[in-house]
C-alpha cells in the first residue's frame, strides 16, 4: 500500500471507527453508506474529504452511480488531526485508490 506508516496508522483508525458503516472492503452499504474504493470525492482534492470527516455530512448523495441516504458523523470532535490524517491517508490509498497522503496540517488547516 502507497503512503506508508500514516496509512498503516489510519487503517487502525478505519477498522475502529469506519468500516462499520464503509466496511472493511471499502464498497459502502446500498443505499445508505457509499463506497470509499473509486469514489472521486474521496481520491479528488484532500480539502472536502477532510472536510466531512471533520464536520459529517448529512443528506443524499450520490457516488458512483448510486443515491445514498445514511449520515456520516462529524470525528473532529472525536478523533485528533493526526487521526483523521492518518485515516484519509489510508482510505485514499486503499482499495486501488492512489491519491496522496494527508498531513494534520492540512487537516488543522480545512474548517
Amino acid at each position: 500500500m502507497a503512503n506508508g506508516a500514516a496509512a498503516s496508522d489510519g487503517a487502525t483508525v478505519y477498522q475502529t471507527n469506519c468500516s462499520s458503516c464503509h466496511q472493511a472492503s471499502g464498497q459502502g452499504l446500498a443505499g445508505t453508506f457509499p463506497p470509499l474504493a473509486g469514489n472521486p470525492v474521496v481520491t479528488g482534492s484532500a480539502a472536502p474529504v477532510i472536510h466531512i470527516v471533520k464536520d459529517g455530512l448529512t443528506g443524499q448523495i450520490s457516488v458512483k452511480g448510486g443515491t445514498y441516504t445514511g449520515q456520516m458523523p462529524a470525528w473532529g470532535q472525536t478523533l485528533s488531526n493526526a487521526d483523521i490524517a492518518a485515516v484519509l491517508t489510508y482510505v485514499r490509498s486503499a482499495w486501488g485508490n492512489a491519491a496522496s497522503a494527508v498531513t494534520p496540517a492540512q487537516v488543522a488547516a480545512t474548517h
